[in-house]
């Protein structure tokens, strides 16, 4: 099923430029120029489509996936201490206005949150009192 959505798309996208094709074809801007190098042209710009279409996928993808490490430093509170909460805020969001926010992303999931999720869920936000302990008489 993914492989054929995955040929049906390519075909759709390959299709909706069949225009793109026949416009190279019949363009005349005073030079010679060829069959073939029209065809040529309109094949490297429906790579192109198709390459940008890519990176805009992983592109958006990234920045969803930082969005959920985001909210995942502001809601977590099993932090060894609170400055090392505050420098991965600090350090995801200027990754965004620096262009790194997918690469940071990527980076606090392996770092940080796979190892705080492994070691246990978040304790109780409310200290519980130590109890006294039991005595048991000794014979």
């Amino acid at each position: 099923m993914k492989i054929s959505l995955k040929y049906a798309s390519g075909a759709g996208v390959i299709a909706s430029l069949a225009p793109l094709a026949a416009k190279a074809q019949n363009y005349d801007d005073g030079f010679t120029t060829t069959t073939a190098d029209s065809t040529a042209s309109a094949g490297l710009a429906i790579g192109f489509l198709i390459v940008w279409g890519i990176f805009s996928i992983i592109g958006i993808a990234l920045f969803i996936f930082w969005i959920f490490m985001l909210v995942d430093v502001f809601k977590r509170t099993n932090w060894q201490d609170d400055g090392q909460k505050n420098l991965w805020k600090i350090i995801l969001i200027v990754s965004l206005f620096i262009g790194l926010s997918g690469i940071d992303s990527i980076i606090y999931y392996f770092v940080v949150k796979k190892p705080l999720d492994k070691a246990g869920k978040t304790p109780p936000s409310t200290p519980q009192a130590p109890q006294a302990p039991s005595q048991t008489p000794q014979a």
